[in-house]
């Protein structure tokens, strides 16, 4: 490999500008295969060291610029908090809560409501049961399955609501016949069902 003389004159001080340039000098030579003298290669480490540090120094600098962005920040929305006046209810807002709290059902009643289904498609599930064969298969089902509509499936209910939906899934187009004997079991099994549970 060749050997290159120092390009730049030696200097104690220098601006960065220059500095930077020189590093990229003696960058580039040592990329492209050259070997450099001892005195050029302990400039070119010189010239490292100086730029290690500067870009240490600089990227300290911006740590310490974030830190104090994040603590103005910090202390910005501290001083807002605490400035910030209480928030109270108008009277629109008491209003407003009055009337929901007159027309939502309690937890009572919404736990009532949800026991009676719960208790309706149970004993919907027992007369299916009943009414269908060992033999059948769930295709040929009679009844097929149960539907929570209007209210019920929305989560619409008023206080004092009582007309709870629910609709019942048949595979063939029912009759009145059929109807009966669904009334007649469910009745049945509503009455077992209440017994068991007082």
């Amino acid at each position: 490999m060749n050997q290159i003389k120092h390009y730049f004159p030696l200097k104690s001080m220098w601006d960065e500008h220059q500095a930077y340039e020189e590093l990229l000098y003696w960058d580039s030579l040592i990329q492209q295969g050259h070997r450099l003298l001892p005195h050029d290669f302990d400039r070119y480490e010189d010239l490292r060291y100086w730029y290690d540090c500067l870009c240490y120094e600089e990227e300290l600098r911006q740590y310490h610029d974030y830190i104090a962005a994040i603590e103005e920040i910090e202390d910005t929305q501290h001083y807002q908090e605490a400035a910030a006046p209480k928030v109270h209810m108008g009277p629109y807002d008491r209003h407003v809560m009055a009337k929901h709290s007159e027309v939502y059902p309690s937890p009572e009643e919404l736990e009532a409501v949800q026991t009676i289904i719960s208790h309706v498609e149970s004993a919907l599930k027992t007369v299916s049961d009943q009414m269908d064969t060992p033999k059948e298969v769930k295709e040929n089902c009679v009844l097929r399955g149960v539907m929570r509509v209007g209210l019920v499936a929305k989560g619409l209910l008023l206080k004092g609501d009582t007309d709870l939906e629910l609709v019942l899934l048949c595979s063939d187009k029912p009759t009145v016949t059929l109807l009966e004997q669904v009334a007649e079991k469910l009745s049945e099994q509503l009455e077992v069902g209440q017994s068991s549970y007082s």
